[in-house]
């Protein structure tokens, strides 16, 4: 039957498993521990986690509109025409500014809503700090003059109240005269515009809601021409929130690392087991020997050279180092090198009076049919009664072959021709 060589890599992974048992099987355990807390927590009980959920939003959009009806014939426009939404207004032909306040909202639901409308122009003179040594925005005068107030009942989400009023562009620059001439003094810059307070009141989302801004449109008269400024849709959104528990979510690397963590600990751990009840882990005396004579062969690769010695070298006294690192260390101090002979796998290191040799151990192969030798009879078969490396039994002068002659330094099977075979030397032995 085949047989191969034990693998070395197995003989280190039993010297490991063997002396880092306890430590590994607690690591898998411990591994599978928390892979299975990860699981239950992931999978099983995730828990709950609090968030803050939006459960009502109520949003208010607020904007002005305005036009100018022409009043007074003029060769470019007519009578009548309503001039819209304009930067610029003429103040002799159409001196009228109509404006429209208009505000609508949305919600999920409401019940109740009022919208109401505070309007008022004011005119006022400020210093807006822009020249040297100002002041910054200090109000020297202003005159406030209500223009309409307005409540729109019953407003539903998406529809729109509007509240009107009407602004005379030679009226809004005649107060500004009229007081700046009453005071004698201008000492910042007139200004006018339309102020307007918005309240939105009811019930939004089944809660009461209410709701306030005031937006500005600036008027800016003239003799000729009227600027308007208005500053577009103004749009306000509030929310109301509460704190809700959630179940707990986790990543997918969670998720899948812990059963994979809790599986790589329940098969590391029944592998053990297995290999400590299945097979020996603790290394035989050979298999320690072997390891550490591989051990000192990659250590001491550089002192060793492979090379074939002549027979005249072993007619030399042999003499046996018990391990390579001896081997080593003597030829080191011998100043001479150390040679491993390819045919035998013996490591021999040459003086002028002797030769020292290290016959490297021999394992039983795996796969073998059950008549392997044992470790004592392959450590025979490896070394000679003087040491010597090779075949299935040691030889001597003084006994007969009873296989290949492998004495180091010959071949195996070269056995000199007079040497007589093992049933030749046991029948010589029968007659006398």
């Amino acid at each position: 039957m085949s047989q191969t060589p034990p693998s070395e890599t197995r003989l280190r992974l039993r010297a490991v498993l063997n002396a880092q048992f306890t430590a590994i099987l607690v690591v898998c355990l411990v591994a599978a521990a928390v892979g299975g807390a990860l699981v239950y927590t992931t999978h099983v009980d995730p828990g709950t986690e609090t968030e803050t959920r939006t459960v009502s939003s109520l949003t208010v959009e607020t904007e002005y509109v305005h036009s100018a009806e022409v009043t007074e014939p003029n060769p470019v426009f007519d009578t009548g025409t309503v001039l819209e939404d304009r930067d610029t207004y003429f103040t002799r032909v159409a001196p009228v500014l109509d404006v429209d306040v208009r505000t609508s909202y949305a919600a999920d639901a409401a019940s109740d809503v009022d919208v109401s409308f505070e309007s008022a122009l004011v005119v006022r003179n400020v210093d807006d700090g822009s020249g040297e040594g100002g002041e910054g925005g200090t109000v020297y005068w202003d005159e406030r003059e209500p223009l309409a107030t307005e409540t729109v009942s019953g407003v539903d989400p998406g529809e729109t109240a509007t509240a009107s009023f009407a602004l005379n562009s030679s009226e809004v620059a005649a107060t500004a005269d009229e007081i700046e001439s009453e005071l004698g003094a201008s000492p910042g810059e007139t200004e006018a515009f339309v102020a307007t307070d918005v309240t939105v009141e009811g019930t939004i989302d089944g809660e009461p809601t209410s709701y306030a801004r005031t937006v500005e449109m600036t008027i800016d008269p003239g003799d000729d021409t009227y600027t308007v400024s208005e500053p577009g849709v103004q749009s306000d959104t509030t929310e109301r929130t509460e704190p809700v528990a959630v179940e707990r979510s986790y990543g997918a690397l969670r998720s899948a690392g812990g059963p994979l963590l809790f599986l790589a600990g329940l098969a590391g751990a029944g592998g053990l087991a297995y290999a400590r009840r299945e097979v020996d882990l603790a290394l035989s005396p050979a298999e320690r020997e072997y390891l550490s004579y591989r051990d000192d062969r990659a250590e001491f690769a550089e002192w060793i050279t492979a090379i074939r010695l002549p027979e005249s070298v072993h007619e030399r006294p042999e003499a046996e180092a018990s391990t390579l690192r001896d081997l080593v260390d003597f030829a080191i101090d011998s100043d001479t090198g150390v040679v491993e002979d390819p045919a035998t796998g013996a490591y021999h290191a040459v003086t002028d009076e002797f030769v020292y040799t290290y016959a490297p151990p021999t394992l039983a192969a795996e796969g073998g049919d059950g008549n392997e030798a044992t470790d004592g009879e392959a450590a025979a078969g490896a070394v000679g009664a003087k040491g010597a490396p090779g075949g299935s039994a040691a030889i001597d002068d003084d006994v007969a072959l009873a296989g290949p002659w492998t004495r180091a330094g010959h071949d195996p099977g070269t056995v000199p021709d007079d040497r007589p075979s093992a049933a030749e030397g046991a029948a010589l032995d029968e007659g006398r």
